[in-house]
């Protein structure tokens, strides 16, 4: 199954809590079961697609929660993980869904924007 959302701009706040849900459902719009037991989830940032470095790396059962309901994808990185975060800087990220037998599918991609903090 592939499910893709392109083009989407996502901005994250330096020094702030971000937040992001996701619902991953079938053809027919039923929500799909994203249990641990089935699935893995990891999203990476980087200043370009060819970067060997990347600005952020999250997964599931740390900044990556899934679950059977709608959301079914929510990622939460805590404001002293974006906190450290270069700023200004625009790259881009996708987030890619694991399943147990080893089955990678990329379900959102798109540029990011990271804004430099003001109270700090």
């Amino acid at each position: 199954m592939t499910f893709e959302i392109y083009g989407n701009t996502i901005t994250i706040e330096q020094g702030s809590t971000f937040s992001l849900s996701i619902n991953w459902s079938d053809s027919a719009g039923t929500t799909l079961t994203l249990d641990t037991d089935n699935y893995t989830a990891r999203m990476m940032g980087r200043v370009g697609r060819e970067s060997s470095s990347t600005l952020f790396s999250w997964t599931s059962g740390a900044e990556i929660t899934l679950a059977d309901t709608n959301p079914n994808v929510l990622i939460t990185a805590a404001a002293t993980a974006t906190d450290d975060l270069p700023a200004p800087t625009e790259g881009v990220y996708d987030l890619e869904l694991v399943s147990a037998t080893g089955v990678v599918s990329k379900i959102l991609k798109g540029r990011l924007r990271i804004e430099r903090e003001v109270t700090r």
